[in-house]
This record gives C-alpha cells, sequence and structure tokens, in this order.
C-alpha cells in the first residue's frame, strides 16, 4: 500500500517558514565547498574550545598580600591562609606571599581577625618617603609618625601583646614658662588571645614610654587594651593598686602550694591523673601596738641631795651719834653656850636662832617599752582540694560491697604528703580534702584533611580529559576519513560501479561472477535504503523526490555511472 506524506503544519506561517530556514541550511550544508572545508572549520573550533578551556582552566591572576612583610610572620600568614582555604603561594624571585586577585580582600579580612600580621611598619620607611621641601609642619608630623611606630614596635616585643599603636601629643615650645604644656601619651594594645598583662608589665610600658619622650611624666601616661580597660592606674587612686597587689600577691602563694602538692603526688598518681587546687585565705590588715611595762620592785637610786640652813641675829652695839662712825672695838669672841653671868635669860651674842635640814633622793623605776608591727600578709587558714583519678576495679561479686575507688592506706599517705608540702597547722584551721572518681575522656578533634592539591589535581584532569576528547573525538575520525577515501581512490583490488561501494576480484575469477557479486551488492544496499518489501512503485516515488530535492547529486551520480560503465561510447 503507497504511503501519502502529510503535511504537518501547513496551514502554520511559522512553522512553514521555520522548515524552511531549516532546509535552506540543509541545502547550504550539503554544498560540496562547504563539505571539503568542514574539516577545516571543525579542527579551528576545536582549537578555539582548546583555547577557551586552557585560559578557563589556567593559574589564576595574583596579588601580592602585604608587601615588605617580614620573613617571622610569613610562616603564620601561609599557615592561616590555607586553613581557610585561600590558595597562597610564595613568588619564587621576590619572596612575597601572593593570593588570587578574587580571594584578596578575603584574605586581608581573615588575617585581620587572627591580628596578623604580627610586626609593624619601619620607622625608615615613614622618613624615607618624606618628600623634599616640605614644611615644617609636615616634618614635625612625619617624625612624631616614626617615633610613636618606635615605640609601637618595642612594645609589641611583649609575648602577650599582638598589636600596638602609640599616640604622642607633643606641645609647641613656648618661650613663656606659664603657657607650657607637658607631654602625653595614649598607648592602645592588642592583647593576644587568652592571654593578659600583669601590673610589672603595665608599669613596664608605662615607664617606657615616659622614658623615651623629654618631659613626659609616668602619671602621663595611659595604656588601653582592646576591651576599654584601664590598664595604667594613676598616684590618685592608691587605694586600687594596692588591692591588685595583695591579689597578686595572694594567687603567686596559692600557685605556690599548689606546684608544692603536685610535685610530690604526681610519681604517685602519674601525669594527667591528677587535679590540685588550694585557697589561701590571707590577712593584709595593718597594726602597731605599742606597749609600756613599770616593775615597782625593780629601784635604783638615780641622785640624792642634801641642804642645812641656819640663821643668827646678833645684838646691836654703839652709842648712835659721831661716835658710832668709828670702827668698833675687837669683838671678844666667846664660845657658844656660855651664858654671862648677869642676865642669864638673854641670848649671847653670835647664838643660832633658826637652823633647816632637807634631803632629796631622786630613784628611777624599771619599765620596758615595746612596739609590735604584725606581717602585712599573715596566713589566716589554708584549704587544699587534691581530685585523683579513680584506677578501675574488677567488678565486685554479687552481694559483695564493692571495692572502694581511693584504699584508705593511700589516702592517709597522701594527705600527709600534703600537710607537709603546705605547712599544715590544725590549730588555724587548715583543711585538705582528697577523693578519686573516674575522669572524663579527653575528646580528641580530628585535624581536617588538607585538601589544597584536589583544585591542582581537578584542573590537570580536566586538561587531560579535553585534550583526550579533542584527540579522540574529533581529530581522529577525521584522520580516518582521510585514510579510507586516499585507499579508494588508489583502487587497491577493489572497484565501485553505479555509486555502489567495490567488492575485491580474487584471481582466476571471470567477469560473471564479479558481476554477480556486484548485483548482490547492489541489492542489499537497495534494501538495506528503501526495505526489503517495498514495491517497484514506491522505489520510484522515493526516486522521485530524492531528484526533487537534490537534482545536481542525482546529475552527478548519472555521470559517473556513465563514465564507468564500459557498454558507453566514449567522445
Amino acid at each position: 500500500m503507497a504511503m501519502t506524506p502529510i503535511p504537518v503544519g501547513s496551514g502554520n506561517p511559522i512553522v512553514a517558514q521555520v522548515k524552511g530556514a531549516v532546509s535552506n541550511v540543509m541545502r547550504m550544508g550539503n554544498q560540496p565547498a562547504l563539505r571539503r572545508a568542514m574539516p577545516a572549520i571543525l579542527i579551528l573550533s576545536v582549537a578555539v574550545l582548546a583555547v577557551g578551556g586552557w585560559m578557563m582552566l589556567r593559574e589564576p591572576s595574583r596579588m601580592v598580600l602585604f608587601p615588605g612583610m617580614a620573613e617571622a610572620d610569613k610562616a603564620q600568614v601561609m599557615e592561616a591562609l590555607n586553613a581557610a582555604g585561600i590558595n597562597a603561594a610564595v613568588d619564587s624571585l621576590t619572596g612575597q606571599i601572593e593570593v588570587p586577585t578574587a580571594d584578596y580582600h578575603r584574605a586581608r579580612m581573615q588575617l585581620a581577625s587572627q591580628g596578623l600580621p604580627t610586626s609593624m611598619p619601619d620607622a625608615n620607611a615613614v622618613l624615607t618617603d618624606l618628600p623634599m621641601g616640605a614644611s615644617r609642619s609636615v616634618e614635625g608630623a612625619r617624625l612624631r609618625q616614626a617615633q610613636e611606630l618606635e615605640l609601637a614596635r618595642s612594645i609589641t616585643e611583649i609575648s602577650a601583646v599582638s598589636q600596638a599603636r602609640v599616640h604622642l601629643a607633643l606641645p609647641e615650645k613656648s618661650a613663656f614658662l606659664r603657657d607650657t604644656q607637658p607631654p602625653r601619651a595614649s598607648v592602645f594594645l592588642q592583647l593576644a588571645p587568652g592571654r593578659m598583662l600583669e601590673a610589672s608589665q603595665v608599669e613596664a610600658i608605662v615607664n617606657l614610654v615616659s622614658t623615651s619622650v623629654p618631659g613626659m611624666a609616668r602619671g602621663d601616661v595611659t595604656v588601653v587594651d582592646q576591651m576599654g580597660r584601664l590598664l595604667s592606674r594613676g598616684s590618685d587612686d592608691p587605694a586600687a593598686v594596692v588591692s591588685d597587689r595583695q591579689l597578686q600577691h595572694r594567687l603567686e602563694v596559692e600557685q605556690l602550694y599548689r606546684e608544692r602538692i603536685e610535685a610530690l603526688l604526681t610519681p604517685i598518681a602519674g601525669p594527667g591523673n591528677l587535679s590540685v587546687q588550694v585557697t589561701v585565705d590571707m590577712d593584709f590588715t595593718q597594726s602597731q601596738i605599742t606597749e609600756e611595762r613599770v616593775d615597782p620592785n625593780g629601784t635604783a637610786l638615780r641622785s640624792e641631795q642634801s641642804e642645812l640652813v641656819e640663821s643668827s641675829e646678833p645684838p646691836a652695839r654703839g652709842v648712835p651719834g659721831a661716835v658710832a662712825n668709828q670702827p668698833p672695838n675687837q669683838a671678844e669672841l666667846e664660845e657658844a653656850g656660855q651664858v654671862p653671868a648677869q642676865g642669864g635669860l638673854q641670848p649671847l651674842a653670835g647664838a643660832i636662832t633658826n637652823r633647816s635640814t632637807g634631803t632629796t633622793k631622786n630613784y628611777e623605776v624599771s619599765r620596758t617599752v615595746e612596739t609590735t608591727q604584725p606581717a602585712s600578709a599573715r596566713v589566716m587558714k589554708i584549704s587544699a582540694a587534691i581530685l585523683l583519678r579513680a584506677t578501675p576495679q574488677a567488678p565486685a561479686e554479687e552481694g559483695a560491697e564493692p571495692p572502694p575507688l581511693l584504699p584508705e592506706a593511700l589516702k592517709a599517705d597522701l594527705e600527709r604528703l600534703a600537710q607537709t608540702a603546705i605547712g599544715f597547722d590544725a590549730e588555724r584551721g587548715d583543711t585538705i580534702t582528697i577523693a578519686a572518681q573516674p575522669f572524663m575522656d579527653e575528646m580528641v578533634l580530628e585535624t581536617p584533611t588538607d585538601l589544597s592539591w584536589l583544585p591542582e589535581v581537578l584542573r590537570q584532569l580536566g586538561m587531560i580529559a579535553l585534550v583526550a576528547i579533542v584527540a579522540l573525538g574529533i581529530i581522529r575520525p577525521l584522520l580516518t576519513r582521510a585514510a579510507l577515501a586516499g585507499d579508494g581512490s588508489a583502487g587497491g583490488g577493489g572497484m565501485q560501479i553505479g555509486g555502489v561501494a567495490g567488492v575485491e576480484v580474487a584471481a582466476g575469477d571471470s567477469l560473471d561472477d564479479v558481476q554477480a557479486r556486484l548485483e548482490a551488492r547492489r541489492a542489499k544496499l537497495t534494501n538495506a535504503a528503501l526495505g526489503a518489501n517495498v514495491s517497484r512503485e514506491e522505489k520510484f516515488a522515493v526516486l522521485r523526490q530524492i531528484v526533487a530535492e537534490d537534482p545536481a547529486r542525482i546529475a552527478s551520480v548519472l555521470q559517473k555511472m556513465m563514465k564507468d560503465d564500459p557498454s558507453t561510447p566514449k567522445a
């Protein structure tokens, strides 16, 4: 039964236009010139694709991360960038660290979050970049900046300080003394994670800055950390300074006692099987006691003074008048106590009328004056807690009491050792607690697998796959087709008749045998193209359609058949 083609979408003009465009493209592709140039076009297309793939898979462009970075910081920067998954590399010529251009800003932010690089820029670079002919104010600003950088570099040498910035306020010099302002400084510290500065270290930073600037007092230096805490305290807050010193002294004493206990018990318990904590109560009260003692029984004669006082009244003599001015006659003295013959009741001339006697004795009483000032840091009580890792015990039998985690004999020995280590005093109220419990196993965090090599391996495999696709999928078929075309044109034992592939002619075959094989070959090709059950009319219809679509091709085939037919007369 004949099959008539059914027009599809004949009423839709858009479909008809598309179908016509496709037919034109197919007709253009069937042009002999285009078909001859098709291998060159394919090779050019493959070359363009290969170049594009190479540009996509090639090493990306890189930028220098921190020019002039110190050698000490390069190892830390490389480790931080590799941990963050950034492909960093060291230039073999300059020695600078380079990162891909796309990851430049992300790398800088990642390093800034970790405080890298830690080294500060050199002051020589600031002074070297000073332009010629700069004004005095610009020169002074550069010199002050160089001084700030040098001070910051010196401060960052402290292990606990990650970064430091110093700001100097240097007033202009004045000819008037009353207008002179003292220099001041502010220091901003970025401490390392988990680290803190001791009071002595803060004092060292203050002294370093104050002695580096002429005329700067220690009280004019302010030190602040990244949390906004004021680390330097002036002389106007003595109570806070004393409190910090007392706390520091207490921590040092507790650390000393803890180290003593650990040094004694670690050989018994083993490393990692012991945890010790010590608390010391201390009294920092300052008092002064003055005591005076008097001993009444202990006396000594210090001084003695005796005094005797006597007075006498002699009688008046002589006649008033001129004779009285003459000197008296020689007096006749009589012995004391004699009473004259006449008038025995009257006192004798020159007799003592008043007498007094006194004695003064000074004694020194024994006394003792004692002044006592107790120590400012006195230990009031010591409390120690010791925790041991419990050794695994064998399972107890049913109904039996499980063995203790810490034997009593061992516990007593450990307690005696701890008491000796801390100077145990029961009257003071010291306590020591020893216990044994199983410890939790430490969680070991697995380090992430380093896959930094994976992108490079994938890039190389992609290049190899692209080359294999080009070589095996395009170049090899073209070469095979060219080789087959060359073999067919050479005619090595085969022939082509009527557009049908030739057959091999063996030695001794007759012309009838070759013709029969050709007919069988042509029948097979026809059945493969049109089908074995196709009628003669259908075959003619297919041939007419082929002639209508491509008449040039049919004409060339007929011309070739006529040339190959030996019965056709030659011109």
